[in-house]
């Protein structure tokens, strides 16, 4: 796995975290809350990108979370990710 995919990798617990909270049914309807297009969301979940100003303005709009807990949530999976990655055993050459 690249160092690009490694580190928006975590992303993808902020759709989970949404789908979960805020009880929405699938990837499809956050999609439509959000205004956003369905490979918006795709992308976000494979980690081909990251959660944008845009994204979490978005969720904040839609769901009324403070954009200040959105970024905590967000420093919160990195630092777990981080710390994942360095327990995580080397590849093999």
């Amino acid at each position: 796995m690249n160092a690009r995919r490694r580190s928006a990798a975590p992303q993808h617990r902020l759709l989970d975290y949404l789908l979960r909270q805020q009880r929405v049914k699938n990837d499809a309807a956050l999609s439509r809350l959000l205004l956003l297009t369905p490979s918006s969301i795709s992308k976000i979940r494979r980690g081909h990108t990251g959660v944008s100003a845009e994204v979490l303005l978005r969720v904040h709009e839609a769901f009324g979370i403070p954009i200040a807990e959105l970024k905590r949530l967000e420093r919160e999976h990195l630092e777990r990710a981080r710390l994942a990655a360095a327990h995580a055993p080397e590849p093999a050459p």
